[in-house]
């Protein structure tokens, strides 16, 4: 039987016995490029030998746009209250921090390799193993679901980011709560 990397549909041989698996091999040749497509998902960049967490790796979805509306819904609010001056020093401090950590880990999440999963070109025909669901969207990514507010999809490697974000999304809202009723409810 011919070697794995020049292994094709027609050489492989499916009995009832058979545990049908597909290899996945990583093309590690990820450094230095730009503007890469991998299914619906974009690498703008690439420091690393292989694909990562940001900034190492910037890696967008197909929902790109949501993200950046993600953003703005995230911190704008918080903007509005510099702009006044009877806001407490130790308010804007906490809403500093908030707006930080918030942005920090939407950009781990929205910005990070999700799990994209690489195929080496000349195993593509092969079976596939059946506990690996690509995204029907992103069409690359070991799903675990799809997030438009993220523009992608929130896979093995970015999923602990994920829980940090709402979290700390969780956390901001009740902040811009708190400070606009200390702001502008009366006594």
């Amino acid at each position: 039987m011919p070697d794995a990397r020049s292994c094709t549909a027609d050489d492989v041989q499916v009995t009832e016995d058979t545990e049908l698996t597909g290899k996945y091999t990583p093309d590690h040749s990820h450094r230095g490029r730009c503007c890469v497509r991998y299914g619906n998902t974009r690498v703008l960049c690439s420091l690393s030998s292989s694909y990562g967490y940001f900034p190492s790796t910037c890696h967008v979805g197909p929902h790109w746009g949501c993200m950046l509306v993600t953003y703005c819904l995230a911190v704008g609010p918080a903007f509005f209250f510099f702009a006044r001056n009877d806001i407490l020093l130790g308010l804007q401090i906490t809403l500093v921090v908030s707006i930080c950590l918030t942005t920090a880990s939407f950009t781990m999440v929205a910005c990070s390799d999700p799990g994209v999963v690489f195929q080496d070109l000349d195993l593509t025909n092969l079976p596939m193993q059946g506990d690996i669901e690509t995204g029907v969207i992103c069409a690359q990514c070991e799903l675990d679901h799809h997030c438009p507010w993220t523009g992608k999809c929130i896979g093995e490697r970015t999923n602990k980011w994920f829980y940090v974000f709402l979290t700390s999304i969780s956390l901001h809202c009740m902040l811009i709560g708190a400070v606009c009723l200390i702001t502008f409810v009366p006594g």
